[in-house]
C-alpha cells in the first residue's frame, strides 16, 4: 500500500472531505515514523503494519495532544510486529 492510497482510504473511513487531505497526509507520515520507531523497519507488505499506521493516524487526528495515549489495539499490533508475528513466511497473515 502506498501513502496516497492510505490517505484516500482514511479520508473515506473517517468520512472526511478533501479539505482534510493535507492534514491526514501529514498524520500518515508521522504515524509511519512512529510505527517504524516502535518496531524497527518492517516490510511494508504486512497488513498489520498498515493497520497500525492507520490506527495511529486516526488517533492523532482525533487526539492531537496525545492525552489518551495509545489504544490497547494499537499497542497489541505494535507488539505483534515487534515479535515478528505479523505474517507467515509466505506473506499471509497469521
Amino acid at each position: 500500500m502506498d501513502q496516497k492510497k492510505l490517505v484516500a482510504d482514511l479520508l473515506t473511513e473517517l468520512n472526511l472531505d478533501q479539505a482534510e487531505q493535507q492534514t491526514i497526509a501529514n498524520l500518515v507520515i508521522d504515524s509511519i515514523s512512529l510505527v517504524n520507531a516502535s518496531v524497527g523497519m518492517v516490510d511494508g507488505s504486512s497488513e498489520i503494519y498498515w493497520r497500525a499506521v492507520k490506527t495511529q493516524a486516526t488517533q492523532l487526528y482525533y487526539d492531537r495532544q496525545g492525552e489518551n495515549g495509545m489504544s490497547k489495539g494499537l499497542i497489541m499490533m505494535l507488539t505483534h510486529l515487534q515479535a515478528g508475528q505479523g505474517d507467515d513466511q509466505n506473506g499471509k497473515e497469521v
